[in-house]
C-alpha cells in the first residue's frame, strides 16, 4: 500500500502527511495502533467515499509525519491536539471526528477537548481503559473470544506472540520485529479469519504494516495499562456512535459498556460474529451504521 500522497506544513518546520478520500462532508478518520499509518484506513475510506471526504492523517510519527517533540505526546490527548493542528492547517472547520481502535479513544478525546469543530463522534472498536482499570467483564471477553481460536493451527504461535506481547515491544530495536510480531497475531482480532474478505484484509496489513517503534514502546511502558479517558467523556456534547463487534477480544461489548456509561446519550451498534476489524468483517454493516449515524 503507497503512503499517503500529500503532506501540509504545520509551526516549527513539522509536516503532517495525508489523504482525502471521497467528495462530501468532510470526515477526519484517525487510525488504531499507535504507531500505525493511516494508509491502512484507505479500504474503510473507500466504503464511505460516496457520502463523505475522508481525512486520512498520520499521526506525528507514523508515515511522513514528523514525531513528536515529547515521547508524552504519543498519548491520546497529544494525537488530538496534533489532529487539531492539522484540521486548521487544512482549512477546515467542522468535520465528523472518527477513530478506529485507539484511534477511537482519540476521537473521543478530540470531542472532548475540541467540541466546537466536532459535528460528530464514531468510535471504532474502541476502548477508554486498560488492561488495569477494565474490570472482570472485559477480561473474560478478552480470554473467550481468544479461545475461539484454539483448534486452528496457527493459534499456538499466534497466542504465544499476544501473551509475550509487552516484553517483546519494550525490547525490539527494529519496528520490522513488531510488524512481524503483528503479522502473526492478527487472525485472533478477528471472528472469521478463513473468510474471502477477512483473509485479504490481513495479507494487506502484513504487507503494508510499518510501526512507529517509538509510539509502539511509550504505549506499552504502562500508557495502555492504565490508561481512563473516561472523566473526559463527559466533555463530550455532540452525537457519538459507538460501533463494536459482537466478537471483537479487545475491544468488544463490555469495553464499549463503559463508555457508554460515562457517556450520555452514545448509540450503541453491536455488529454480529464480528471482530476488531468491522470494515472488512462486516463491511455494509460498517458503512449503513456510519451513514445512518451521520444522516
Amino acid at each position: 500500500m503507497a503512503a499517503l500522497t500529500d503532506s501540509v506544513e504545520l509551526d516549527g518546520g513539522r509536516v503532517a502527511s495525508y489523504e482525502v478520500i471521497g467528495d462530501g462532508a468532510p470526515l477526519f478518520y484517525f487510525p488504531g495502533g499507535p504507531g500505525f499509518s493511516a494508509a491502512l484506513l484507505r479500504p474503510d475510506a473507500e466504503l464511505l467515499a460516496d457520502s463523505f471526504s475522508v481525512h486520512l492523517v498520520d499521526p506525528a510519527g507514523s508515515g511522513g509525519s514528523t514525531p513528536p517533540a515529547e515521547p508524552s505526546q504519543y498519548d491520546h490527548v497529544g494525537h488530538a491536539r496534533f489532529y487539531d493542528e492539522v484540521r486548521r492547517a487544512l482549512g477546515v472547520e467542522r468535520a465528523m471526528i472518527m477513530g478506529h481502535s485507539f484511534g477511537g479513544v482519540v476521537a473521543l478525546t478530540y470531542a472532548s477537548l475540541y467540541p466546537q469543530h466536532a459535528s460528530g463522534c464514531i468510535s471504532v472498536a474502541s476502548r477508554v481503559v486498560g488492561e488495569q482499570v477494565e474490570g472482570q467483564d472485559a477480561a473474560a471477553e478478552m480470554e473467550a473470544s481468544l479461545s475461539r481460536h484454539e483448534s486452528q493451527p496457527w493459534y499456538p504461535s499466534a497466542r504465544a506472540v499476544w501473551d509475550e506481547w509487552t516484553d517483546r515491544v519494550l525490547a525490539a530495536q527494529d519496528p520490522r520485529e513488531v510488524d512481524s510480531m503483528m503479522a502473526e497475531v492478527l487472525p485472533l482480532y478477528t471472528a472469521n479469519p478463513d473468510s474471502p474478505g477477512v483473509k485479504a484484509m490481513i495479507e494487506e496489513w502484513r504487507a503494508d504494516m510499518r510501526s512507529d517503534l517509538a509510539a509502539l514502546k511509550v504505549w506499552e511502558s504502562g500508557l495502555w495499562q492504565g490508561i481512563d479517558a473516561r472523566p473526559l467523556l463527559a466533555q463530550v456534547t455532540c452525537s457519538t456512535l459507538l460501533l463494536v463487534g459482537a466478537l471483537d477480544l479487545i475491544c468488544g461489548p463490555a469495553q464499549a459498556r463503559l463508555i457508554a456509561e460515562a457517556l450520555a446519550g452514545a448509540e450503541v451498534v453491536v455488529v454480529p460474529d464480528c471482530g476488531h476489524f468491522i470494515a472488512a468483517e462486516a463491511p455494509d454493516a460498517f458503512r449503513a451504521a456510519i451513514v445512518g449515524f451521520a444522516g
